[in-house]
C-alpha cells in the first residue's frame, strides 16, 4: 500500500499468467462477468493517480488495486480513471484505506462496529460512483502490524462492514495473522495478504497477495501484487492489458554449480551487501552469503537459490541504474547473445537488449528489467550446470495410470478443492478434476498431470502443517520406504523422513517439503 509506508519484510513466490473477467455493459458503462479461462497473474497497487492506464498495460500488468478513502484525497480512484483502466482492458480491485484504522495503533475505538459500518457506507458510495458493479467486493485495509489484543475489535469492525455491503462482498488487506483471523472467524469472503508482518507464511484462502513494495512502473512508485484465484474481486476490464505469457519456473541454483546464472546471483548478493567474488562458481563463500541473505529476509535458510530466494534477490533496474544489480541483468541478457559489456551501467545498449529480449519473449516492452523480465531471463534455460544435485524431470501422470504418484496428485487436487476419492486410480473423476484445476490456473487443459500442472499443484508443507497436501507428501515419502502413517499431520516422524530423504538425495536438509524436494520425490 502507498497511502502509508510501514517497514516491510520480503517473502515472495512466483506466478504464471494474467487474469480477469469479461467486460459487460452496465448503466455506468463498466461491468464484470467471470471468464471461464481466467488465470492467476500480476497486477500493481499504487496511490499516484498520474500513472496512466496505458503505462500500466504496456508494462505487462493485468490489473490494478486502487483506493477509496475519505474525500478530498487526490490518491483515490475516480470515474474517469476507472473508465481509462477499463478501456485499457485492465481489471480493477477496490480497496478502502483510512487513517481511522491506522489510529488503532494508539488505541482501538470504543465502537469498532460503527466505524466499520461508516467506512463501508462511504466506500460503497465511492465505488458505485466509479462504476463498480454492486456485486463486486471491497477490501478494507489493516495496514499495520495489528496485535492479537485487538482481534476482538477487528472482528467487530468487519461485522460493521458486512452490515452494509454483506459478508459475501467483504474483504480485508493485511498480514498473515490478520487474514487468518478473519477467515477463521467467517468475517471475510475475500483476502488480500501482504508479505509484511507475515514471516513467510501465506494463507491459501487469500485471493490476492502483495509480494513486493517499491517497484517502478513508467517512473512511478507501485507495489507488486499476485492474483491467486481466477476471481479475486476484479471488475472493469478482462486483464487483457497484460502479457498473458506463461513464465518459466525459477531455477534452483545450489552449491557446486557454475555458469552465468550463478554469477548473476552472486552479483545480486553483492548488491544486497555480500562481500563475495562474482566468478560464476557456487562455492563456500556464495553458500555462506546465500544463507546470510535468507536469514535476513525471513526465508528458509537452506543455502539454495530457489524460487523464494530469487524473488527476494531481484530488484528492478532500468535506464540510469548502476551497480551490481545491473551487472546481474547484463550477465543474464548475455546468455541470449546480446554481447553487452558487464559494466554495471544501464545505458542505451542495455535498454535495447532488454527491449529486444522482452519482445522476443512476449513480455511488455518497456526496456526495464522488472519482476517478469527477471523471471523470464533467469528461468529460461538453467544458466547453471553441475552441483551435487540433479533434480529429475516431473513425470507425466495420465488417465489410466495407477500408483503412488497418482495418489499424491489426487490428494493435492483435493487440497485445491476437488471432491474426489484419493484411491491411486486415475479415472474419469480425476481426469475431470485435473482439467478443472488446469482451467482455473491458466494451464493447458489436457487432463495430463505434467510439469506445469505438478508445479502449480504442489504447496510447501512443514512441521505443523495438516491436511491433504501433507498426505500427498507422506505418500511420496513412503515410496522410499519410510513407512509413515498417511494421516495428514506433519509431525516429528514426517520431519525425520523428509530430512532423511533430503540427505540421501543431496538436497538442502531442512525437513520441509518445498519445490525441490517435491520434484525429487515425484520425479524419482
Amino acid at each position: 500500500m502507498n497511502l502509508f509506508d510501514p517497514n516491510r519484510r520480503v517473502s515472495r513466490r512466483r506466478l504464471l499468467t494474467l487474469a480477469g473477467g469479461a467486460a459487460v455493459a452496465t448503466a455506468t458503462g463498466i461491468g464484470f462477468a467471470q471468464s471461464a479461462s481466467a488465470a492467476t497473474g500480476y497486477g500493481i497497487d499504487y496511490s499516484d493517480a498520474s500513472l496512466t492506464a496505458g503505462s500500466v498495460a504496456a508494462a505487462g500488468y493485468g490489473f490494478v488495486c486502487r483506493y477509496l478513502s475519505w474525500l478530498p484525497n487526490p490518491k483515490v480512484l475516480t470515474l474517469s480513471e476507472a473508465q481509462a483502466l477499463t478501456a485499457a482492458d485492465l481489471g480493477i480491485v477496490s480497496n478502502w484505506e483510512s487513517d481511522g484504522l491506522q489510529d488503532w495503533q494508539s488505541g482501538v475505538p470504543a465502537d469498532p462496529y460503527s466505524q466499520g459500518a461508516g467506512h463501508a457506507t462511504e466506500a460503497q458510495r465511492q465505488a458505485l460512483a466509479n462504476g463498480m458493479p454492486s456485486s463486486r467486493p471491497i477490501y478494507f485495509s489493516v495496514d499495520f502490524d495489528l496485535q492479537s489484543s485487538m482481534y476482538s475489535a477487528l472482528n467487530s469492525y468487519f461485522d460493521g462492514v458486512a452490515s452494509v455491503i454483506g459478508r459475501s462482498r467483504t474483504g480485508a488487506y493485511g498480514g498473515y495473522h490478520v487474514i487468518k483471523e478473519l477467515f477463521d472467524n467467517g468475517k471475510i469472503a475475500w483476502g488480500w495478504q501482504t508479505y509484511a508482518w507475515s514471516s513467510g507464511n501465506w494463507d491459501s484462502r487469500a485471493q490476492l497477495r502483495q509480494v513486493q513494495n517499491g517497484i517502478s512502473v513508467a517512473g512511478h512508485d507501485a507495489d507488486l501484487d499476485q492474483a491467486m484465484a481466477a476471481d479475486y474481486g476484479q471488475w472493469g476490464g478482462t486483464g487483457g492489458g497484460g502479457t498473458g505469457v506463461i513464465l518459466p519456473s525459477w531455477p534452483n541454483i545450489t552449491d557446486g554449480m557454475t555458469g552465468p546464472s550463478v554469477q548473476a546471483a552472486q552479483y545480486l548478493l553483492r548488491y544486497h551487501g555480500a562481500s563475495i567474488t562474482a566468478d560464476g562458481q557456487f562455492g563456500a563463500g556464495t553458500l555462506a552469503a546465500t544463507k546470510s541473505f535468507q536469514s535476513a529476509h525471513g526465508l528458509s535458510v537452506d543455502g539454495e537459490i530457489g524460487p523464494q530466494t530469487w524473488s527476494a534477490l531481484i530488484v528492478q533496474v532500468q535506464d540510469g541504474s548502476s551497480g551490481d544489480a545491473v551487472r546481474a541483468a547484463q550477465v543474464e541478457l548475455n546468455r541470449f547473445g546480446y554481447g553487452l559489456t558487464v559494466d554495471g551501467s544501464f545505458g542505451s545498449g542495455t535498454v535495447s537488449a532488454a527491449r529486444a529480449f522482452q519482445s522476443a519473449h512476449g513480455l511488455g516492452v518497456d526496456g526495464q528489467v522488472g519482476p517478469q523480465t527477471w523471471q523470464m531471463l533467469v528461468g529460461t534455460g538453467t544458466g547453471a550446470t553441475g552441483g551435487g544435485t540433479v533434480v529429475p524431470p516431473w513425470p507425466n501422470v495420465i488417465d489410466g495410470d495407477t500408483g503412488n504418484n497418482v495418489l499424491a496428485a489426487q490428494y493435492l487436487l483435493r487440497y485445491h478443492g476437488a471432491s474426489i476419492t484419493a484411491d491411486g486410480q486415475f479415472g474419469p473423476a480425476t481426469l475431470a478434476a485435473t482439467k478443472s484445476f488446469q482451467s482455473a490456473h491458466g494451464l493447458s487443459v489436457d487432463g495430463e498431470i505434467g510439469p506445469h500442472t505438478w508445479s502449480a499443484l504442489i504447496v510447501q508443507v512443514q512441521q505443523g502443517s495438516t491436511g491433504d497436501a501433507v498426505r500427498a507428501a507422506q505418500v511420496e515419502l513412503n515410496k522410499f520406504g519410510y513407512g509413515l502413517t498417511v494421516d495428514g499431520s506433519f509431525g516429528s516422524g514426517t520431519v525425520s523422513a523428509a530430512r532423511a530423504f533430503q540427505s540421501a538425495h543431496g538436497l538442502g536438509v531442512d525437513g520441509q517439503v518445498g519445490p525441490q524436494t517435491w520434484q525429487m520425490l515425484v520425479g524419482s
